[in-house]
């Protein structure tokens, strides 16, 4: 089943990030390849920077259009080819709005066992100094805060990626792709990838903990090869509060499957592996 499709997406090349004109490492100029003439350099902006190396200039792009005027770039990338191995490639978004769309399509297309016939949703909903992604009320009655992370990033085989990046290698020895998140640039390596997505863990537990709410984090897959889902072994941080306060959390992953022409479909539920 279609989960999402893009009103219009084209296919572009990356030229250079951050812009030659434009600072922001959020805008970058990019090429459109449907386009033959000389001056075929536009600006792009990037929700989600370089994705850990893999936005580069061995990167196809598929990027949204829009013609708002007081935006910058006319265009944003939305979708990349990223690596499977040395050879392979497939889709993934890199939008991390993303995530919460699909998760919300998920939701009233009644993917989802755990919230099928549910009575409402809200988006955002406040408890107290924290937003979270979702509040559902089930067919129970039950209430359930609900947060979303967009994962495009994952492991791979030892001697099986391209050169152009600095992966997470597996350490299993009958390898199976494993979805990993978080992933990013940091300064120093002895402080967390992400503050903030440790905040969250930690206030869906004290929700349980506190208030004995429900409370789920949902990993959402922005690609269709992956077998299992893990914390990433670059952010130990984060992986021991997952660890920490896993008791506590509903933790899943839902993977999706991306086309060249922006239309998203369901992929299927993958085991979340906490070690």
């Amino acid at each position: 089943m279609e989960l999402y499709k893009y009103s219009q997406i084209i296919n572009g090349s990356l030229i250079k990030r951050p812009s030659k004109n434009v600072k922001s490492p959020y805008m970058a100029d990019i090429v459109i390849n449907e386009e033959n003439d000389d001056d075929n350099t536009h600006l792009a902006h990037c929700p989600s920077l370089g994705v850990s190396g893999l936005l580069n200039t061995h990167t196809n792009l598929y990027l949204s259009v829009n013609d708002n005027k007081t935006r910058k770039s006319n265009y944003t990338v939305e979708l990349i080819d990223v690596p499977i191995n040395k050879i392979e490639k497939t889709i993934a978004n890199t939008n991390p709005q993303m995530g919460n769309i699909i998760f919300e399509k998920l939701l009233i297309n009644g993917f989802l066992p755990e919230f099928k016939n549910f009575k409402s949703y809200k988006r955002e909903k406040k408890i107290g100094d924290s937003r979270i992604d979702f509040y559902i009320i089930k067919e129970n009655d039950e209430e359930e805060y609900v947060e979303i992370k967009s994962v495009v990033l994952c492991d791979f085989e030892k001697n099986n990626f391209p050169s152009y990046i600095e992966p997470e290698i597996s350490k299993l020895n009958n390898y199976k792709k494993g979805a990993i998140f978080p992933d990013g640039y940091r300064k120093n390596k002895n402080v967390p990838i992400s503050e903030r997505a440790i905040k969250h863990v930690k206030t869906l537990s004290k929700i349980k903990k506190e208030l004995n709410i429900n409370t789920s984090l949902y990993f959402i897959v922005q690609r269709d090869d992956c077998e299992y889902f893990k914390p990433s072994n670059k952010d130990q941080f984060y992986k021991e509060c997952l660890k920490e306060h896993k008791d506590y959390i509903n933790i899943k992953s839902v993977s999706v499957k991306w086309t060249d022409k922006g239309i998203c479909y369901f992929n299927k539920f993958l085991p979340v592996i906490i070690d």
